[in-house]
């Protein structure tokens, strides 16, 4: 769980709130003096010491230890305290491992929502700010199939493609994880307020940045490297020449994930970005079960149902309704399964899963699949069944 102990938020937070303190910073500052404790006790002296601290900065850090430094993160407190935001500290375990790879690793997240999120899978989908009709649609019915294939969504909050992904990761009911350029006690954009909301319900709100931060043009670059740290892979819809989306594609790229595309119209300038990514090696993306099976393989490996029909039989009449049944012969090996294992009767996805032996995400990828082609249905609660 987060931290939530306030007086060591307090003692973090007076360093993490200090003007200008990134991450860089707060790295360079522990590795000199080997604590916060150390750092809030030293004189502005000795901070000037380290590398790339003139004496100004240096005089910041040293205030923070001092009664105003106290003050400013008691007010940062009860900024989180008033939104109902936590602390996670890169002590905590739900702070992401694949934060703590970067070179420059988040030295506190502020977090609104589920903070277990960060650990599930994901898919960063990013793109315009501005997108067409084609690119709303493309966008919604992915991140949909991926929801519903046990995939959540990270993003930016963003105008455009952002909260187009986001909205339909939630009506697919499925998780999403924003990741904000700005204070966790603001709303940016304005238009996107009952997003906001929806996901701080329903999903995952996180920044690096303090309460009260502005959405300031510098904060969006180091809100993408968090987006491609996230994600299993990035999935870039609709982009053009120059867009904001390029940096995560390049910081998934350094951290070796996986870039998708979408291709557009040619002489679309809406999509010559993402053209230009099919170009330098993308992935062409046309359906959900592109990614799948480019991240785990779903409908390649072949998985053999030999002895299945005898657990069944040796597990009892309850086991006996999830008895292979044979399937169309076009299907995919994982569709197959998971086909082979429904009846009239619904079943949870997780009894189906454990029944297949496949994990869950794989199990929700393949009923997808089978829904698709109306040979089953999905009903509240991820229950599903032959259709």
């Amino acid at each position: 769980m987060p931290t939530t102990d306030h007086t060591t938020i307090e003692t973090l937070l007076r360093l993490a709130i200090v003007p200008g303190m990134g991450p860089a910073r707060t790295t360079a500052l522990l590795a000199r003096f080997g604590s916060v404790e150390r750092v809030l006790g030293a004189p502005a002296a000795q901070i000037a010491e380290v590398p790339g601290f003139g004496r100004e900065f240096a005089r910041r850090v040293a205030a923070a230890g001092t009664g105003e430094g106290l003050r400013r993160a008691r007010a940062a407190v009860d900024a989180l305290d008033r939104v109902g935001a936590t602390v996670v500290t890169q002590a905590d375990p739900v702070y992401p491992q694949s934060f703590r790879t970067l070179a420059d690793p988040p030295f506190v997240l502020y977090a609104l929502g589920d903070v277990h999120l960060m650990a599930q899978p994901a898919i960063g989908i990013v793109g315009t700010r501005a997108p067409t009709d084609y690119g709303r649609r493309v966008a919604s019915r992915l991140a949909y199939e991926l929801a519903r294939a046990g995939y959540g969504v990270a993003s930016g909050m963003a105008k455009g493609i952002d909260a187009v992904a986001q909205t339909a990761a939630l009506d697919a009911g499925g998780a999403t994880v924003g990741v904000l350029g700005h204070g966790v006690d603001r709303i940016y954009p304005q238009d996107n307020e009952r997003l906001f909301h929806r996901v701080r319900e329903r999903g995952l709100l996180i920044s690096e940045l303090a309460p009260g931060e502005e959405p300031l043009a510098g904060n969006f670059p180091r809100r993408n490297r968090l987006i491609a740290a996230l994600s299993s892979g990035v999935l870039v819809v609709e982009m053009g020449e120059k867009s904001g989306a390029r940096h995560t594609v390049e910081f998934a790229l350094e951290l070796g994930k996986e870039v998708f595309a979408v291709p557009g119209e040619i002489g679309s300038a809406a999509s010559a970005g993402t053209n230009q990514l099919l170009k330098e090696g993308a992935r062409l993306v046309t359906s959900a079960r592109d990614i799948l099976e480019e991240l785990h393989g779903v409908g390649v490996a072949p998985h053999a149902l030999a002895g299945r029909a005898a657990a069944a039989d040796a597990s009892g009449p309850a086991a006996a309704v999830l008895m292979p049944r044979t399937p169309p012969a076009d299907l995919a090996p994982d569709e197959a399964r998971v086909y082979g294992l429904l009846a009239e009767e619904a079943r949870h996805v997780d009894d189906l899963a454990a029944a297949a032996g496949m994990p869950t995400n794989l199990t929700l990828a393949a009923l997808l699949g089978l829904e698709l082609r109306e040979l089953a249905e999905s009903l509240p609660g991820k229950q599903f069944r032959l259709r």
